[in-house]
């Protein structure tokens, strides 16, 4: 998978931009993950399988409470993933989870991340969040603020269990966890 440089450079200004003010208002900071959300498709391959057909829609889904607000849906209208058409799904619901290619799960679905994530390991979706311990109980990426910058730590091993090939060139930029064997 080749990875154009632009696209490439907007990552990394997004992973080393601070802003001046001394704490990130949350609403630059979830309008800066929904960037990273998008941004990660550019270092991530989804097997054939992850779609219904070549016509259906690359969908980001939101599990749980939004907080990012409708300000994803603008930021992301018109934008395509590999001839996909990129849509913004709102679950409430673990069941319609087979739609998702990227599932972020809100923070408000903490006491059920273990059930989640069980749940999901069937289907080769990228699960993001930014709850805490995320990616030790089973997710792929998890948010975390290092100061004023988002960043981002990535569970390699689980991303290729659930068939999706990550660019070394993302594994660059995140800070790497491997699980423990049980």
């Amino acid at each position: 998978m080749r990875i154009p440089w632009r696209r490439f450079g907007i990552l990394l200004f997004l992973l080393f931009f601070e802003p001046s003010e001394a704490a990130l208002p949350i609403a630059q900071e979830y309008q800066i993950k929904a960037v990273f959300l998008y941004k990660f498709t550019d270092f991530i391959e989804w097997p054939e399988s992850a779609f219904a057909n070549r016509y259906a829609p690359f969908n980001i889904c939101i599990l749980g409470d939004d907080p990012f607000g409708k300000g994803i849906d603008v930021a992301l209208e018109n934008e395509k993933v590999n001839g996909h058409h990129v849509k913004i799904q709102r679950l409430n619901h673990i069941k319609k989870v087979e739609l998702c290619q990227i599932l972020f799960i809100s923070v408000s679905e903490k006491y059920l991340m273990n059930d989640i994530l069980t749940f999901i390991q069937r289907y080769p979706i990228l699960t993001i969040s930014d709850s805490e311990h995320f990616v030790i109980q089973g997710g792929m990426i998890q948010f975390f603020k290092q100061g004023n910058k988002i960043r981002f730590y990535i569970a390699p091993e689980t991303a290729m269990e659930a068939g999706l090939k990550i660019s070394a060139n993302l594994l660059l930029i995140a800070k790497i966890v491997h699980r423990t064997p049980k």
